[in-house]
């Protein structure tokens, strides 16, 4: 019987190959100092699977939506408005950097401004065809005057309330500005921030 013999190049890419895609399937991992294994000592550990990334969990905001509400029948009480104010609430935007279920959080800080009976509140359902009619032009918390002033004449509102939910990540706490405007000066009364650390 006499064995198959390649010339020494060919086996010699033959094994290259071989090697190659052999070390393909494995991945190294770079240990830093623990207690078992010297400093910088690589691992070969089997083949290589893409990493999953897990999806951040939407955090319960609506604690935050009544601190909020409570806050703003306060700081309005002593601004002199008329008896009973009809108050447009506009769609709170996510500055979370995450998914956040803004339309939740809106309609609970909805919901708790119509039970103090502060205002007269414009139905939520009402808001969506008010914001795809307008070009709001908000930067940075701020509402452009003579935009906030056609959504009075619009709306029928006194005064509006819009702001933003975000999240300071070093000491994982969530903040909702809200800015009360009136509608017919474009004038922003005043603004509030509230903190919920999670």
């Amino acid at each position: 019987m006499t064995a198959l013999t390649l010339p020494r190049v060919t086996q010699r890419r033959w094994l290259f190959w071989l090697a190659a895609f052999t070390l393909a399937g494995c991945t190294t991992t770079q240990y830093q100092s623990s207690g078992s294994r010297p400093s910088g000592q690589t691992v070969t550990t089997g083949t290589a699977r893409p990493a999953t990334q897990a999806k951040p969990r939407q955090v319960d905001l609506q604690p935050l939506a009544k601190r909020a509400a409570a806050s703003i029948v306060k700081r309005s009480a002593g601004l002199g408005l008329a008896v009973k104010p009809t108050l447009y609430v506009d769609m709170l935007r996510n500055g979370t950097g995450r998914q956040q279920d803004t339309a939740k959080i809106t309609a609970t800080l909805h919901k708790e401004l119509a039970r103090s009976g502060r205002f007269k509140l414009i139905p939520l359902e009402k808001n969506a065809a008010y914001q795809q009619s307008l070009d709001y032009q908000q930067s940075e918390g701020a509402m452009n005057p003579s935009t906030a002033v056609q959504l009075g004449r619009q709306t029928g509102a006194d005064l509006i309330l819009y702001g933003t939910v975000s999240r300071v990540q070093k000491s994982n706490t969530y903040q909702l500005t809200t800015h009360l405007m009136e509608l017919k000066s474009g004038e922003l009364l005043f603004s509030d921030k509230q903190s919920l650390r999670k």
